[in-house]
């Protein structure tokens, strides 16, 4: 199996001002940051305020016990945080802990942020705001910031929220990392011992010389006989304990995550570290074991200190020896090797023709369908405002507003509009391709929208805005996904277009590197990457089966052969299957959600190695879900390949297939939707595009009542031949890369309450 590696940090450095509490994660971050290619100016630090007892001149050590339950900090340990500034080398600025805890739902609410202003106690969270703005005061420079986020959304959506405030580019380099690939021999490992796989984290924080100590125990599994405990030693014994111990409660809290402290099992205090970032060691003279309320145990410090390293084991330690994840899955990497190994890519490169000469596209009229569960507006668009995308952009705002794309060079400022849209922490999840000549003249923009008619507080967003290894950062003002109840357990996700960016670094990601590097390898690693930000988005979002995909091809030559090279690779990824071991996947739970017990259901499988497709939902055949290949003008960041899906969260799925007589259809139905795929081939005996789409729609609209239609086509259409979203393209291809010259998907909820 071929191994694929992280392409090389950035050019473009950023400045970061890092997040440390003590504990293991901000200061492993700060490796990260290294790794990538930026350089860390400032360290930021929120401490519990002093109390009204102890006087400006009183001992840090007489106050380490104020250690507030705060859901945001680490506060455990407080009294040796000056020490960094003179262990690291960088300078350290701090501000007391202001507030509480007003906002406690897991997406930071801005709304809330206003009314908190108004308000004597304002949250926690806010503290951060005055002590980064100082921070950016004497470091101008500053333009990023990180933080140790690793499975809590609750920590990461806040940090997030005051990043994008304060102009600041967040970056969260251990996010979800218990569910990223380990190095090849830990996985084998694993095969022996699952405690080496879960403890993963921790064993690269050991393999670069990080010493971090257990201050604080506060579960069941955990006593004080952990206090003090290295969890990243060498020899790995303190970790294997913590398995042990939390692997009782494994049925309450996930394994990884308990290992790893996420859960607040454990609180730890980083000592020492790599001499590439850490010039001297802290050293703790005395060291008190205390117990607190409801079987706590916490360490009491005195006399810390920071002392000289003995650089005698390190010196060949680097910011290159940080381990980076690597950027595909087994599954994925698997799939490329398929796709490598195969005689694709060596025929000729050939153009592929588009729409024919002399064909006027009539700008389409505005459609609308609605039923019990959503409301869809398609094709609106706004040629009367101007020549240009923004105007036009604005125009739609406006007819939105009273009852959202453009070409990618208009992205910017599109999207200053747009975003105007959306108030809430989770905008919806959208897909925009550039269609050029394809659209109607005079059209800049055209958007077609689905609205949840649904509550509100029962919609689920993914909108990951931090920098990370897992998926791509939010690159404008839409979500990863949305998600919308159907009845009951039974979900429709919404994954917005997925191009393949390198997370860590947000640039599209190439394979070869040689001055002539070859399309097929390039394409194929790119196609691979994109479909698997659209499977982890999908696991994220508890998917369990993929209805439908479009991928989106950019370009002129060789579309034919990069049409059937997605298809192979959509049909690889869905002849996985594997017996089942009797063993359920434990769930990862967000750690808010660990102590306080709400929404446990939303955070299943969130991370470790989700099954998806499961299998086990499927009561029928089992078939490689409706596919299609789209050719447009252009996509973003000039991609060549986009990757949107449709998957839903259910019990069951009936598929099937059969040939019809304009070509091909592919059904998915659950117990309260109908998608529907219908190929129309080049050659319809005889029968126009346009007398078969008008068939199509007659048929199917009469079976299935109220249904909303997507029509991808190459022709220009009448008027009344658009009864849904039309989106115009150069060409599209089905299953086994044929050509096609239409392409219908349609939708509609079953009549179920």
């Amino acid at each position: 199996m071929s191994s694929v590696s992280n392409p090389q940090p950035s050019s473009t450095g950023l400045n970061v001002i890092a997040l440390i509490s003590g504990g293991k994660d901000s200061l492993y971050s700060i490796l990260h940051c290294i790794r990538n290619g930026h350089k860390v100016i400032a360290l930021a630090n929120l401490h519990p305020a002093p109390r009204n007892n102890v006087t400006a001149t009183s001992s840090l050590d007489e106050n380490e016990e104020d250690d507030i339950d705060s859901f945001m900090y680490q506060t455990i340990g407080h009294s040796v945080i000056p020490l960094y500034e003179s262990a690291l080398g960088i300078p350290l600025y701090r501000a007391p802990i202001t507030g509480g805890v007003v906002d406690t739902s897991r997406i930071y609410r801005s709304e809330a942020t206003d009314q908190m202003a108004e308000n004597e106690t304002r949250d926690e969270t806010e503290s951060l705001i005055p002590l980064l703005r100082r921070i950016k005061h004497a470091h101008p420079e500053a333009n990023a910031v990180s933080a140790g986020a690793i499975l809590s959304t609750y920590q990461r959506t806040r940090i997030e929220n005051v990043a994008a405030r304060l102009g600041l580019v967040p970056l969260a380099w251990l996010w979800m990392y218990p569910s990223l690939p380990p190095p090849v021999e830990r996985a084998e490992a694993s095969a022996v011992s699952s405690d080496v796989a879960d403890a993963g984290l921790l064993e690269d924080m050991a393999a670069v010389g990080c010493e971090a100590r257990i201050i604080k125990v506060a579960s069941g599994g955990l006593d004080e006989g952990f206090l003090w405990g290295d969890v990243s030693s060498t020899d790995g014994a303190p970790r294997r304990r913590i398995a042990r111990g939390m692997k009782r409660f494994a049925a309450a809290e996930d394994l990884r995550g308990a290992i790893l402290g996420e859960g607040g099992e454990y609180e730890s205090l980083a000592l020492d570290g790599p001499a590439f970032l850490w010039k001297r060691r802290i050293e703790i003279e005395e060291k008190e074991v205390k117990s607190g309320e409801g079987g706590v145990g916490f360490m009491r410090l005195k006399g810390a200190r920071c002392v000289s390293k003995e650089v005698v084991d390190q010196g060949n330690i680097t910011p290159g020896s940080v381990r980076r994840p690597a950027l595909l899955d087994e599954a994925f990497a698997g799939a490329l090797d398929g796709l490598l190994s195969s005689s694709a890519g060596t025929e000729d490169v050939e153009p592929t023709t588009g729409q024919p000469e002399g064909i006027e596209c009539e700008c389409p009229e505005m459609t609308q369908s609605r039923n019990v569960r959503t409301w869809t507006i398609s094709n609106i668009t706004a040629p009367e405002a101007g020549p240009e995308a923004a105007k036009q952009m604005g125009a739609i705002v406006q007819k939105i507003l009273n009852i959202l794309g453009s070409t990618v060079h208009d992205f910017p400022s599109m999207n200053d509009v747009y975003v105007s849209l959306f108030k809430k922490p989770n905008p919806p999840a959208r897909a925009t391709v550039a269609c050029g000549g394809s659209l109607p003249e005079g059209v800049k923009v055209m958007v077609s929208l689905v609205v949840d008619l649904g509550h509100r507080d029962l919609r689920q967003g993914l909108h990951v805005q931090s920098r990370s290894y897992w998926a791509p950062a939010n690159i404008g003002p839409y979500s990863q996904a949305t998600s919308i109840p159907l009845q009951k357990e039974e979900r429709l996700v919404y994954i917005a277009g997925q191009i393949p960016l390198e997370p860590a670094s947000m640039e599209l990601v190439n394979r070869s590197t040689a001055s002539e590097p070859q399309w097929f390898e390039n394409y194929a690693l790119r196609a691979v990457l994109a479909l698997q930000h659209l499977w982890r988005i999908g696991a994220a979002m508890h998917v369990d089966w993929w209805v439908g995909a479009v991928a989106f091809l950019s370009g002129t030559d060789a579309i034919h052969k990069k049409a059937e090279i997605a298809w192979r690779l959509w049909k690889s990824m869905h002849n996985q299957r594997e017996e089942d071991d009797g063993e359920e996947e434990d769930s990862i739970l967000d750690a808010w959600d660990i102590k306080y017990g709400r929404e446990a259901h939303e955070q299943r499988n969130t991370a470790g190695t989700p099954t998806l497709p499961n299998f086990s939902v499927i009561q029928s055949d089992v078939l490689v879900p409706a596919f299609f290949a789209v050719q447009v003008e252009e996509l973003p960041r000039s991609s060549d390949i986009e990757w949107q899906g449709l998957g839903c969260r259910c019990d069951e799925v009936t598929l099937a297939a059969e040939d019809v007589d304009f070509g091909r259809r592919v059904d998915a139905s659950t117990k309260n939707l109908h998608y529907t795929a219908i190929e129309i081939d080049m050659r319809q005996s005889g029968k126009s595009v346009e007398a078969c789409l008008r068939r199509v729609l007659e048929i199917y609209t009469e079976q299935q009542g109220n249904s909303h239609a997507i029509v991808y086509t190459t022709q220009s259409l009448p008027r009344d031949l658009r009864p849904g979203q039309f989106v115009p393209c150069k060409s599209i291809w089905g299953r086994q890369g044929r050509r096609l010259a239409a392409g219908v998907i349609l939708q509609r909820w079953k009549d179920t309450e």
